[in-house]
């Protein structure tokens, strides 16, 4: 098969779909203790810098679930795990309209990367996360460029 690389797409976005379902389920578990203390915890036994960017997001969405926005917290991760896994769907099955909404998704991240690259030049994973989204996004362009002519599928 010439398209295998969309299979490995959609595999990883099924896998983002089933992080955020994790995530979701494992802050409803934890609801009512205290999510900051926990994360820190975690990220301690972890050996995780407390200071990094990510770390930080983290800290900061468990205190803003922690003060009782857990409803708004599942909706979103929820509308985030059901894109992820329509993603997967459509990318695995290659349907058009799902490799277009990646290669534009894709491109989105590009500044924000270049941005967090900017912030840090030495900081190697933001080189790493960058080339490899440039990767996939060349890679979805090349799809794209498949058979122009040949009309799109449709799911019936």
């Amino acid at each position: 098969m010439k398209f295998e690389g969309l299979h490995a797409l959609a595999l990883m976005e099924g896998i983002k779909g089933v992080i955020a379902l994790t995530l979701v389920l494992l802050v409803y578990f934890l609801s009512g203790q205290d999510l900051h203390a926990i994360a820190l915890e975690r990220m301690r036994a972890l050996a995780i810098s407390e200071q990094s960017h990510y770390a930080q997001w983290l800290l900061m969405l468990a205190d803003k679930v922690s003060q009782g926005r857990f409803p708004m917290f599942t909706s979103l991760a929820l509308l985030y795990a059901s894109l992820r896994f329509v993603m997967a769907y459509g990318l695995w099955f290659h349907l058009r309209w799902t490799e277009w909404f990646a290669f534009l998704s894709g491109c989105l991240y590009i500044p924000v990367e270049l941005y967090a690259i900017y912030q840090d030049v030495a900081k190697l994973s933001n080189w790493m996360i960058l080339l490899f989204n440039l990767i996939v996004v060349s890679y979805l362009f090349w799809v794209l460029q498949r058979d122009k002519s040949k009309p799109a599928r449709h799911v019936v």
